[in-house]
């Protein structure tokens, strides 16, 4: 996590160096524990805590919210989703601009997609279940198809 090692840090430490909080702050650097702070553009930076559940959906980090109660033809759930941002002082929600995750679970897998609104989350998700299970969808749409060959 560190970009130096416990001995830079030490000496740094034996030497009565400070660290940046983000609130503009500065502390002793020996006060501050070896896995909270960073060495970034020349100053140690303690990293501010980060207590939210991160969602991996579609190769994107998300902090889910509140569920939307939303019910359409498809039976896939809806959640607020907040975009992670990270500075020199650690990752922070982005909630000035939410997203929306579509999520759906199946007896094999939990699926996921995300969008600006509704309809793009669920746009995305339906995309990818149909790339999971094309074969499926493929073999009972053309059912009478195939079997005329």
């Amino acid at each position: 996590m560190n970009s130096v090692n416990k001995y830079e840090y030490n000496i740094a430490c034996a030497a009565d160096m400070l660290a940046h909080k983000s609130d503009g702050t500065i502390v002793p650097l020996r006060d501050v524990p070896y896995e909270k702070v960073k060495f970034i553009g020349g100053r140690w930076r303690v990293q501010d805590e980060f207590s939210h559940k991160i969602q991996r959906v579609r190769d994107r980090d998300f902090v889910l919210g509140e569920r939307l109660n939303f019910q359409g033809r498809m039976p896939f759930e809806y959640y607020r989703a907040y975009t992670i941002v990270e500075n020199c002082y650690g990752k922070h929600l982005c909630d000035g601009y939410p997203m929306v995750v579509a999520k759906y679970e199946t007896d094999n897998a939990i699926h996921w997609g995300y969008g600006r609104t509704i309809e793009s989350a669920r746009a995305f998700l339906g995309v990818r279940l149909f790339d999971v299970y094309m074969d499926t969808i493929h073999s009972v749409a053309c059912k009478n198809k195939n079997n005329q060959k």
